[in-house]
């Protein structure tokens, strides 16, 4: 898949099978099942809605949970990042999926993930008082990117 990708914040409500796919049957799953596991017991299930003709994602009881959803050119999703601004200075990664970069592989899409990271870090700089963001798929301590994302560990 090498194609053009977008990152938005709305995803029309016929793409509700297609994120479902890369949601919940990602082919690389596996590779993150300690962190989806913390993050469910700690923040709860995500949840697909449908809201004014678009496609939300809830997490558990949380209020102001935001999605970035990464779309080929036909505005199919090929990844989604679900955060919360969480404290004043913080917005937690919630869920970060990918969907594998072609059908036959489980090799991971790297430059959509880096697009989805880089829709975070833009909506943090825009948000006043966030300095950091925090992803929770990273073992028992979350990892910290700060304005720059350096990665501390």
């Amino acid at each position: 898949m090498n194609e053009p990708v977008a990152i938005t914040s709305k995803l029309g409500a016929e793409q509700r099978g297609a994120l479902e796919q890369v949601l919940f049957f990602n082919a690389n799953q596996h590779r993150m099942r300690n962190g989806i596991e913390q993050s469910i017991q700690t923040y709860g299930v995500p949840e697909i809605y449908e809201q004014d003709g678009n496609l939300r994602i809830r997490v558990g009881d949380i209020e102001g949970v935001q999605s970035l959803f990464a779309v080929s050119a036909e505005g199919v999703p090929v990844g989604a990042a679900v955060f919360v601004r969480a404290a004043h200075e913080r917005f937690v990664v919630l869920h970060l999926v990918v969907a594998p970069r072609d059908v036959a592989s489980e090799e991971t899409n790297t430059p959509v993930l880096l697009k989805l990271m880089h829709g975070i870090r833009s909506a943090a700089r825009r948000t006043r008082g966030v300095d950091r963001i925090e992803l929770v798929y990273k073992g028992h301590n979350p990892m910290r990117l700060h304005g720059s994302l350096r990665l501390e560990g």
